[in-house]
């Protein structure tokens, strides 16, 4: 065997070795991203009804959207869009909506936020666009609470 047939042969073995090293880099990067999605659609507990702190102002949140997303450094959130309708007679000032990302298994609250809406007419409907965290494997229901404060 010549010098030569040597040479060709360790120029194939390190081209395999990089192919190799290549393919199975590139395996755990595509089942990083398969797994690292956030699996949970959230879903509206209760009927939207009004809650604590609303005073019987006919106050209703309805979850009308939501986008999921993932990224390496905050790990999955959810962007919900919630409609707050005053369905009562009167007039409604200082509402608040207060949401809850509740764990669908063990009923744990995972995030809070509260977004200040201001005034809502009779029979007139405001939107709030709010952005939860969560963890990626766990399910999640959302709780919504329109809130009059001074009440």
């Amino acid at each position: 065997m010549t010098s030569t047939d040597n040479g060709t042969r360790e120029v194939s073995t390190m081209i395999q070795s990089r192919t190799g090293f290549m393919v199975v880099t590139l395996l755990i990067l595509f089942s990083c991203c398969l797994a690292g999605g956030c699996l949970s659609v959230l879903s509206q507990s209760g009927n939207g009804e009004t809650g604590p702190g609303s005073g019987g102002s006919g106050l209703r949140a309805t979850l009308i959207n939501q986008d999921t997303d993932w990224g390496f450094s905050r790990g999955c959130v959810w962007t919900t869009t919630f409609q707050v309708s005053n369905q009562g007679n009167t007039t409604v000032q200082g509402v608040t909506l207060h949401l809850e990302l509740v764990n669908a298994k063990n009923g744990a609250v995972r995030d809070t936020k509260e977004i200040y809406l201001g005034t809502i007419a009779p029979g007139e409907s405001k939107e709030a666009r709010i952005t939860l965290d969560g963890e990626c494997l766990d399910e999640y229901t959302v709780r919504a609470f329109p809130a009059v404060s001074g009440l």
